[in-house]
């Protein structure tokens, strides 16, 4: 594990390891997989799973990304290769595509990490005979007293374009309250989606995510298509505040990106918003992007 920390906030990561590492499923990406984000005395990312797997889909704390499988269109049949950027060249199996599932890795790539007094960066590369390839760099830095940041560059170095979508899931603890009336989220628009079932103890409010009573275990709430009103899916602003009203711990989470989609997801340990942005990386081109978040 890497840690990087100033007087106030102390961040600890994973090493990306097919053999050893902590996460190796074929859902997140490997690089920049969070132990815990702890900032005056409370744990903002632990694990709020029950059973614990390497290969398990979402044994993920804190900020988890995932990249959406690139060349199904063309791996058709069971055995063909797909990509996953922050994994690698996958091995397509029957049926849909399940990205809960466990998928062989053809081709893990090669990753190098580099650790700084204020700063952790995961390196990626990718050279397949598939004619996919590129140089990811991630990297997560601190970026103030209770600040840090996740930055992000894809160079496309194959023959074969990378175009797509990339979330995060905002596996947050904040102390591993239970989620309730005191877990509430704010965005800078009015929200507005459709729930999968008529829930009574969650709605949208004006600005935000409100809970009417405390989820018990083995419930879910679950909306695929949260974005602004009137907006359609696209282009709403990529911005959201987590509040835990019982401890006063917050987290604020900014983009340089527009959102294309939004999800959300909680269950009776956390509350998760899922916002997507959309890329399309040529031959030879490079996508920046940036994600900052603030605790308080």
């Amino acid at each position: 594990m890497f840690s990087i920390a100033n007087d106030t906030l102390k961040i600890t990561l994973h090493n990306p390891d097919g053999e050893k590492g902590y996460y190796r499923g074929t859902r997140f990406d490997w690089a920049g997989v969070f132990e815990s984000i702890e900032y005056r005395g409370c744990n903002y990312a632990e694990p709020w799973f029950e059973n614990y797997s390497p290969v398990m889909h979402d044994a993920v704390c804190g900020p988890a990304e995932e990249f959406g499988p690139i060349g199904l269109d063309e791996a058709v049949e069971a055995g063909a290769p797909f990509l996953k950027i922050g994994v690698g060249i996958l091995e397509r199996m029957e049926g849909e595509y399940d990205r809960f599932k466990l998928h062989n890795i053809l081709d893990g790539g090669r990753r190098t990490v580099c650790v700084t007094e204020n700063s952790v960066v995961f390196g990626h590369f990718i050279d397949s005979e598939t004619g996919y390839g590129y140089e990811y760099i991630k990297e997560i830095s601190l970026t103030g007293p209770n600040a840090f940041r996740i930055g992000h560059r894809l160079k496309n170095t194959g023959r074969k374009p990378l175009a797509g979508n990339v979330y995060n899931h905002n596996f947050f603890t904040l102390g591993l309250m239970a989620t309730g009336e005191s877990r509430q989220l704010d965005f800078p628009f009015t929200p507005e989606g459709d729930w999968r079932a008529e829930y009574s103890e969650v709605g949208f409010k004006e600005n935000g995510i409100r809970f009417t009573r405390t989820l018990q275990k083995g419930e879910s709430v679950f909306t695929g298509n949260l974005h602004a009103a009137g907006c359609g899916l696209n282009g709403s602003p990529y911005g959201l505040e987590l509040r835990e009203l019982q401890n006063g711990r917050a987290v604020s989470v900014r983009c340089d990106e527009p959102m294309t989609k939004a999800v959300f997801w909680s269950n009776y340990r956390i509350a998760c918003i899922e916002p997507y942005i959309d890329f399309a990386v040529a031959p030879g081109e490079t996508f920046d992007f940036a994600i900052d978040y603030a605790l308080s």
